[in-house]
């Protein structure tokens, strides 16, 4: 499917048809396609895209984060995408450890960087540097050892969203702290997403690295990491990049987050209303229904699991999971509503109460035929 317009949260390929669109840019569009943020960027393009040198929204970007995260640095490293975000990021807790080991968990994603993802291509040397452990199992925690760098960690992973991980998160946090580990939070799906202070601020634990993008490049590629102030301080780490900070992108994430701050345009109640009525509602009929289905979720971002276990990680989905998604979806799909091959429904402030439920009818179409 090739698209070439979208607005609100409707995207029409190049036949003319239209589609709902659950993907929003994989999360990126929070307000919808086409806002009144984006329309205002065509200023910048005036003044200019790129300078490869500083410009003068990125001080007022590193000043709305700060007010949104006080116990931060006050400058942020700035660059062009999520997986070069949390790049930047190991780089800076090796640099600051002296030590070489990340752990990231089982079911995570954190962009294409070699270490991150299993593959053809990937040295078993850089794989070497990395050590997976599972996620929300108190397993993990005897794996985290000392001459480890840093553990990575999606608050929410998109593999299993979930609201019940605050507990695994603190317990974390004390055992990195434990063995002088830094902990950090990729935010890149989660920060402004689930709330003004992401994942951090909705369960209330403070890592020591975040690393942010999607929401908060207003509509344009951006990468982001932030911390403590003593880490960010760590001298000789080589952070640079062409496009990184160009004036186009922080002027998008300049605008964004003056949104979240007055907000105006964003409306986090509404957000998570809305992701809270998809898996009510779709919850009770496949219950009631008798359907080996199930809706899970954290606020807008939700994804249908094909078991009706409980499952604690993206290791149970697998081994529970029927195989019948790819059929749901492209079924999904001709009846007008688009959901990216990674299976995530984002839902944004263009998702009315109205179009929530006429995805959910959709849905029910499907499997009432089944």
């Amino acid at each position: 499917m090739v698209i070439q317009k979208a607005k609100g949260c409707y995207i029409t390929d190049n036949k003319g048809t239209k589609y709902i669109d659950t993907t929003m840019g994989s999360g990126a569009q929070i307000i919808g396609h086409g806002n009144p943020l984006i329309k205002k960027i065509q200023r910048q393009i005036k003044r200019g895209t790129i300078y490869t040198i500083p410009n003068n929204h990125t001080n007022v970007v590193n000043e709305l984060l700060s007010e949104i995260n006080p116990h931060f640095h006050n400058e942020y490293i700035f660059c062009n995408s999520g997986t070069e975000a949390n790049m930047r990021s190991i780089r800076l807790a090796r640099a600051y450890t002296k030590r070489d080991i990340i752990g990231r968990f089982h079911g995570g994603w954190h962009g294409g960087l070699d270490g991150f993802i299993d593959g053809e291509g990937v040295p078993d040397k850089t794989n070497s540097l990395f050590k997976i452990l599972p996620y929300n199992d108190d397993k993990c925690f005897d794996m985290i050892t000392e001459d480890m760098a840093a553990v990575i960690i999606e608050p929410v992973q998109g593999s299993n969203p979930r609201t019940n991980i605050k507990s695994f998160l603190v317990k974390l946090r004390r055992r990195c702290d434990e063995l002088g580990v830094l902990l950090i939070f990729d935010e890149v799906m989660t920060g402004f997403r689930i709330g003004k202070q992401g994942g951090q601020g909705l369960f209330d634990v403070i890592p020591d690295l975040i690393t942010y993008g999607k929401v908060l490049g207003g509509g344009f590629p951006i990468g982001c990491v932030g911390g403590k102030s003593e880490i960010m301080k760590t001298k000789d780490v080589f952070y640079g990049g062409t496009f990184s900070a160009n004036p186009l992108t922080m002027y998008g994430a300049k605008l964004i987050l003056e949104t979240i701050i007055n907000k105006k345009y964003i409306n986090y109640d509404q957000l998570n209303f809305v992701g809270k009525l998809f898996r009510d509602k779709l919850n009770e009929f496949f219950t009631i229904e008798n359907k080996k289905i199930r809706v899970m979720g954290c606020g807008p971002i939700n994804r249908l699991i094909f078991t009706d276990k409980f499952i604690r990680n993206r290791k149970d989905r697998d081994e529970f999971e029927s195989q019948n998604q790819i059929d749901f979806f492209d079924r999904l799909l001709k009846n007008g509503v688009f959901v990216n091959t990674n299976g995530i429904f984002h839902f944004s402030m263009s998702h009315s109460e109205k179009i929530i439920n006429k995805i959910i009818e959709k849905i029910n179409e499907i499997f009432s035929s089944n």
